[in-house]
């Protein structure tokens, strides 16, 4: 009979049918090139002057990529050095400026 009374009412926790899916952008990308590619080796002849074309262009565009690679290193690295040439000379100046202040100091006896 105490069975039926409740005082309280006690919620249970709502269950969905969620499944989490994971998306991967740059490996639906590389699918996409890469059938891409498949399909067109698969009309060109080894050895044929559209073939090679093909490979020129595909070796020009790497050494592009390397180049710009290159490049946006080299600049990262003249920026660094430019940074931390200012930081040094900037603490040097800071160094040099306390200094004079302490030099002024006159100790009276």
């Amino acid at each position: 009979m105490l069975e039926r009374i409740k005082f309280m009412k006690v919620n249970r926790n709502k269950q969905f049918d969620y499944t989490p899916r994971y998306y991967d952008e740059r490996k639906e990308r590389l699918e996409k090139l890469k059938s891409k590619y498949e399909a067109e080796d698969a009309n060109f002849v080894e050895g044929s002057t559209e073939h090679r074309a093909r490979m020129k262009e595909r070796m020009a565009s790497s050494w592009n990529l390397q180049n710009a690679h290159a490049t946006k290193s080299r600049a990262a690295n003249i920026r660094l050095i430019i940074i931390l040439t200012a930081l040094l000379l900037g603490t040097y100046l800071l160094l040099n400026y306390i200094d004079l202040f302490s030099s002024e100091v006159t100790i009276i006896e």
